[in-house]
C-alpha cells in the first residue's frame, strides 16, 4: 500500500502568506457567486416573467406562441447554467456549515455521475472556521473530481467524524486505484490537496494501489474549540 502524508507543524511566514492569499481568493469567489446569483438571477427571472406575459398576449398567433415557448426554454436553460456556475464557484451550502456543504457535494456527485455516494456524519457537527470549512470542502471536491475522472468506481463514501477536538474526514471509493508514485509526478489535484492540508495545519494521508480503490484521510483540530480553550 502506497501512501502520501503531510504532517502537522508550525507555519512559516510564506505559508501564512499563502493562507491570506487563499482566504482572499475564497472571499472573491463568494462575492462573485453572490453577485451572479442576485443580479444576473434577478434579470433572468424578470425576463422569464416578461416572456410569460408575452405568451398571454399572443395566444392567437401560433407561430409567435411557438417562438415565445422557445424563448422561455432558452431562458430556463440559461438560468440552469447560471446556477451551475454559481455552485461551482462557491456553493451557498458552505454558508450553513460543513455537513450541509458535504451533503450538497454528495448529491451533486450522484446527480452528475450516477455513482452511489453516501455521506456519514458521526458525532456533533463541527463548528469550524471559514478556512477549515472551505479547506475540507475543497479537498472532498477534488477527491470526487478525481474519482469521477479516473477511478471507475461503483461506490463512494464520505465520512466526517467529530470526536472531542478532533475532526476526521475520509473519502473512500472502490475503484481501480492508482500507483501513488506515478500519479504524484503529474497530479496537480493531489498537490493542491496537500497544500490545503498544510494551510489548515492538518494531517493528510492518501492510500491507493492499482485494483484496490483509494482512501483520502484528513485529520484536523476543531479550531473553534482550540480558540475557546
Amino acid at each position: 500500500m502506497r501512501t502520501i502524508h503531510t504532517k502537522r507543524r508550525l507555519l512559516a511566514l510564506p505559508e501564512l502568506d499563502s493562507i491570506c492569499l487563499e482566504a482572499a481568493r475564497e472571499a472573491e469567489r463568494k462575492r462573485i457567486a453572490m453577485e451572479m446569483h442576485d443580479e444576473l438571477g434577478q434579470l433572468l427571472t424578470a425576463l422569464r416573467i416578461e416572456v410569460l406575459l408575452l405568451k398571454q398576449n399572443i395566444a392567437d398567433d401560433l407561430v409567435a406562441l411557438q417562438k415565445a415557448d422557445e424563448m422561455k426554454r432558452l431562458v430556463d436553460s440559461i438560468m440552469g447554467v447560471v446556477r451551475g456556475v454559481v455552485n461551482h464557484i462557491r456553493p451557498a451550502a458552505l454558508d450553513f456549515g460543513i455537513v450541509p456543504a458535504l451533503e450538497w457535494l454528495a448529491d451533486d456527485f450522484r446527480r452528475r455521475t450516477r455513482i452511489p455516494c453516501c455521506l456519514i456524519a458521526v458525532g456533533p457537527e463541527p463548528s469550524l472556521s471559514e478556512l477549515h470549512t472551505v479547506g475540507i470542502f475543497r479537498i472532498v471536491q477534488e477527491s470526487l473530481t478525481n474519482i469521477s475522472r479516473h477511478a471507475f468506481a461503483s461506490q463512494v463514501e464520505i465520512r466526517l467524524t467529530k470526536s472531542g477536538s478532533r475532526v476526521e474526514l475520509i473519502v473512500a471509493d472502490n475503484g481501480r486505484g492508482f500507483d501513488m508514485p506515478v500519479r504524484r509526478l503529474g497530479s496537480y489535484g493531489l498537490v493542491g490537496m496537500a497544500e490545503r492540508a498544510r494551510m489548515m495545519d492538518a494531517h493528510l494521508k492518501i492510500e491507493s494501489r492499482p485494483g484496490n480503490g483509494s482512501v483520502v484521510q484528513l485529520r484536523v483540530q476543531d479550531d473553534s474549540l482550540s480558540a475557546d480553550g
